[in-house]
């Protein structure tokens, strides 16, 4: 029987072949009642065990004298998910993806079950974006598990799915999704383009096509909306967008995305248009003091002291009389220091984490001020924009600000107030520059269009925002 070509073990050899002596790789032979050879192969923890015993094998071992043909196999299985296919190459791209490969005597090819199972978690509450009055779910690592919570959103036909394979050894599944009728068919046909390049032979995170599809990889500004929070995803697709899910990873990738999308919270419009244009009025305030704050006392302090009030000089500089270092020194050692508690705080157990935030937060910032190391002042400064920094409701854009502020920084210490604004003014430049999938990035502002500014810093009352947002219209612009 070995000699033969189509012989079941001649089959198995060929699918084992590629894969190697595995021990996870289960075969199971049997032989069925019309006196003909079978196998079943799976990788364990990869496929259902329950349904090949309770649904499978008692199929195959159903009495019955017929010979098993490709088209009696088709009609009976109980398997709504039933491929054939015909060369040993796709068995094993469908073995590795976790389908049960089934091989009959005398049958020509290999047919393959779709009763793959793969171990995920319930969807929970957001750990990023927490929302108050939003939907307690978040994004999972099932692929399956996540169209689902955005179907449960858009029960419409109009919203299409598509699915793209991707990394040369991962062969990971990525989903394209959009509202027909309601996105740029350019803006599709972009991403679509963009994901086929990508050459990554594997594909860990949502954040590796991020990188790879964005337009500028070399702006520190994020250009690609993510996010774990499917009203989040929901919403970009309303407004004309394109999402992108992963694979064994829990975040969406919105495009386009622009610098005021990345201003805007969810949240502000579950409450009324009132408190939700205050929050992001807030927010916007914070955002700028984040950035702006430690480079304008940088050059206020040492360049240009008489714009700063008398009162408040003659305080700093009593504050100061006794501390060994430049003002820009210490600010630079304090901005190190926050960034070295946050790492901490990030890497350490949660427990852990809270309590080296709490230590060095207080009680090694207020011995620096009591040993003259540093003065009151900057420590407040620091302590502030810190604290700002945190209220950027795209994590993204909070490391992109905190590499602006250190920029600033930079250049009010060289070149006092004239270099804060010419280092302002780069950074506005960089800005208008950028685009998001031909969408420029300043949109609405830049360039100006009136219609969108209904949700743009305040937001009107939602019978004034009936009207989808025209910013993310296609640009000419190269993309």
């Amino acid at each position: 029987m070995i000699t033969i070509r189509n012989s079941i073990l001649d089959k198995i050899q060929q699918i084992q072949e590629p894969i190697g002596e595995n021990s996870d790789l289960m075969k199971r032979l049997f032989r069925v009642s019309s006196n003909q050879m079978g196998a079943l192969l799976f990788l364990e923890g990869l496929t259902n065990r329950e349904s090949i015993e309770q649904v499978i094998l008692p199929w195959i071992f159903k009495e019955t004298h017929e010979t098993h043909t490709e088209k009696t196999i088709v009609g009976s299985c109980p398997i709504s998910e039933l491929q054939h296919i015909t060369t040993s190459d796709q068995a094993v791209r469908g073995l590795l993806s976790g389908n049960t490969v089934l091989i009959v005597e005398k049958v020509p090819g290999y047919f393959l079950l779709g009763i793959e199972k793969w171990e995920h978690r319930t969807p929970h509450i957001p750990l990023i974006e927490s929302s108050i009055k939003g939907p307690q779910e978040a994004f999972v690592e099932s692929m399956a598990v996540n169209v689902s919570l955005i179907r449960r959103f858009i029960k419409s036909p109009q919203l299409s799915v598509e699915n793209m394979t991707i990394g040369k050894l991962s062969e990971t599944k990525v989903t394209i999704m959009y509202i027909d009728g309601i996105v740029q068919e350019e803006i599709v046909q972009i991403v679509r383009e963009r994901i086929q390049k990508i050459e990554l032979d594997v594909i860990l995170s949502a954040s590796n096509i991020e990188h790879w599809i964005e337009d500028d990889q070399w702006s520190p500004f994020p250009l690609v909306r993510t996010s774990e929070r499917p009203d989040v995803t929901v919403s970009s697709l309303m407004e004309g967008k394109v999402a992108i899910l992963t694979e064994n990873s829990p975040l969406s990738l919105s495009v386009p995305f622009t610098f005021f999308d990345s201003l805007q919270n969810m949240d502000d419009y579950y409450e009324k248009w009132h408190i939700g244009s205050l929050f992001r009025m807030v927010r916007l305030f914070a955002l700028l003091i984040s950035v702006l704050l430690p480079g304008l006392y940088i050059a206020l302090s040492h360049y240009n002291p008489g714009l700063i009030p008398t009162e408040l000089l003659m305080s700093m500089i009593a504050a100061v009389t006794n501390v060994p270092l430049l003002l820009f020194f210490e600010l630079i050692l304090m901005e190190i220091a926050i960034e070295i508690f946050r790492e901490a705080g990030l890497r350490l157990p949660k427990p852990v984490g809270q309590t080296i935030g709490i230590v060095g937060g207080i009680v090694i910032g207020e011995a620096a001020v009591t040993a003259n190391l540093i003065s009151p002042a900057t420590l407040l400064v620091v302590a502030l924009t810190a604290m700002a920094s945190y209220s950027a409701p795209v994590y993204s854009l909070a490391h992109s600000f905190r590499l602006m502020r250190f920029g600033l920084i930079l250049s009010a210490g060289l070149l006092g107030l004239y270099g804060y604004l010419l280092g302002l003014l780069m950074m506005i430049g960089h800005l208008v520059s950028l685009q998001s999938f031909g969408v420029p990035y300043l949109t609405p502002m830049a360039p100006a269009r009136i219609k969108d500014w209904v949700d743009l810093v305040i937001i009107f009352p939602i019978r004034k925002r009936l009207h989808r947002p025209s910013r993310y219209r296609f640009s000419s612009r190269k993309s």
